[in-house]
């Protein structure tokens, strides 16, 4: 057993570091105090791996997400993303972060390719047409060329999800940030949802990090589990998934694995309900 974890680290720390958490904390500041929201927060994320994030409700997951993405900053310790801190980096014409919701955010009066080339928009580069025939791409490998003129309400909720997928994939961002985007899907759609998105990550060979209160999710989808304690969140174990063998998160869900490692995270969030 620990020669198989030694190998496992050294695989990891083989590959290139996208992203590490160095001792972060974060007070929150309102009008009847202060609220110590994460404390000590360290982990690294590696170039092409899917890391998932998970711990009791109001343990600052969503928050982790907000920090790497720059809409807050830490109270202390330090966020590097490609060896740059992420709130003194310089403004540089690439994309670093790219945010999925929990709900789709589509606009429903904006064609499926106007909603997908918003970003594009944004930022003025229309006649970036090497950017265009990308995204036009995406949207044709996916199976939504057919659709690139509908409106979203035309659109199933799992295809309305692909949609803000691509969207998101659009200005080909360093990382991807999931936040519980399949929670407004019913259980057949989400189970479907999750190998598309999972097929196109990995296409795409993307770096990204979800966040997820369903265990089965995350272990079906994920390289590694980073779970959270209470808060204040911080980490308190970190479990690598290896269920790539079964292939898609449909199938990896029914493996004995994915049960021997669902009963390992459980464990982990069922003490800290008793505590």
């Amino acid at each position: 057993m620990e020669k198989e974890e030694k190998e496992i680290k050294k695989n990891t720390n083989d590959k290139k570091e996208v992203l590490k958490f160095d001792n972060v904390s974060l007070i929150y500041h309102t009008k009847d105090g202060e609220t110590l929201a994460l404390k000590d927060v360290n982990f690294s994320v590696y170039e092409k791996e899917f890391v998932a994030i998970v711990g009791p409700s109001g343990c600052g997951k969503t928050t982790i997400l907000s920090l790497i993405a720059g809409i807050l900053k830490p109270s202390s310790g330090h966020i590097y993303l490609d060896g740059h801190d992420v709130n003194e980096k310089k403004k540089t014409s690439e994309v670093d972060i790219g945010y999925m919701f929990q709900r789709d955010q589509l606009f429903d009066w904006r064609t499926i390719w106007k909603n997908v080339t918003i970003g594009i928009e944004i930022q003025k580069r229309k006649k970036d047409t090497e950017l265009l025939t990308r995204v036009s791409n995406l949207i044709d490998k996916y199976g939504l060329g057919n659709f690139r003129n509908s409106k979203p309400t035309e659109l199933s909720g799992g295809m309305r999800q692909r949609v803000a997928l691509i969207r998101t994939l659009a200005l080909d961002p360093k990382i991807l940030l999931l936040d519980e985007p399949f929670s407004a899907l019913d259980f057949q759609t989400r189970l479907n949802v999750c190998d598309n998105v999972s097929e196109i990550i990995s296409n795409e060979e993307k770096t990204a990090i979800l966040v997820t209160h369903d265990i089965s999710e995350a272990v079906s989808l994920a390289d590694r589990v980073i779970i959270l304690s209470t808060r204040p969140g911080t980490v308190k174990k970190i479990v690598d998934v290896d269920l790539k063998e079964f292939g898609t998160p449909l199938k990896r869900r029914e493996s004995k694995k994915a049960h021997d490692y669902f009963d390992e995270i459980w464990k982990e969030l069922v003490i800290y309900d008793e505590s």
